[in-house]
């Protein structure tokens, strides 16, 4: 039986080729050296996108704001209580405050220009009489108070002017109209609560308006006397 030749070992390698016996490098890695590798992947900055400014705002209340740590020396329950308490008195606060300026701007829209135009007393009753057939209260109510103002400077009792409100008429009416003084400041203040909608006219108080307009063109005006001229 002749010799069995020797096997012969083909290198398959650049190492054997070079003399270096072969590496024995299995072909999934271990659990760890995988973990290791999906660690150093997602560490890339392309697998992170900055910070917003909210997410980064946020991040800081957590940390430094911690309702059950905010009061040192209390239990945490009583922390977060009187966190929560604080909260709801500044909404509280802060809803007054809102209110308060709402009120405020709503006053000064209330002393608004009385005048738009430049009619006279009797387009402006026509005006009123003619929102009245209509049931249009509202316009009604505001005509027959500018009347009333328009009356008084053509009679000469006051002087109106490009921006004068409806409170200041009264108030330049007040001494000529004696008597009626107290009822001028009245239709003024019906005039400012109609135009700005803070109540909603109703056929009593056109009526009311219109009666009063009626006095005020009857009544005795108290003008101021013109000075008298000194000849030297």
């Amino acid at each position: 039986m002749p010799p069995v030749p020797a096997a012969v070992h083909v290198p398959y390698s650049g190492r054997e080729l070079c003399g270096l016996p072969p590496l024995d490098v299995p072909a999934t890695p271990d659990a760890d050296t995988a973990r290791r590798a999906a660690e150093k992947e997602l560490a890339k900055p392309a697998y992170h996108h900055a910070a917003t400014l909210w997410e980064r705002a946020w991040r800081w209340l957590a940390e430094h704001l911690d309702p059950r740590g905010a009061v040192p020396g209390v239990p945490s329950w009583l922390s977060v209580l009187i966190v929560v308490v604080l909260v709801l008195a500044l909404v509280v606060a802060l809803g007054v405050m809102f209110t308060r300026i709402t009120w405020a701007r709503r006053a000064r829209r209330a002393h608004g220009v009385l005048f738009e135009d430049d009619r006279d007393a009797s387009a402006l009753t026509r005006a009123a009489n003619a929102a009245a057939a209509q049931g249009d209260w509202a316009t009604a109510v505001i005509e027959r108070f500018r009347a009333v103002v328009r009356t008084l400077d053509e009679r000469g009792a006051l002087e109106d002017y490009p921006g004068m409100t409806a409170h200041e008429a009264a108030g330049l009416a007040a001494r000529p109209l004696g008597e009626l003084a107290a009822e001028m400041d009245e239709a003024a203040r019906l005039f400012d609560s109609v135009r700005y909608g803070s109540v909603v006219s109703t056929p009593s108080q056109d009526a009311w308006m219109r009666e009063f307009a009626e006095r005020v063109t009857r009544a005795p005006l108290a003008l101021p006397t013109p000075a008298r001229q000194v000849t030297p």
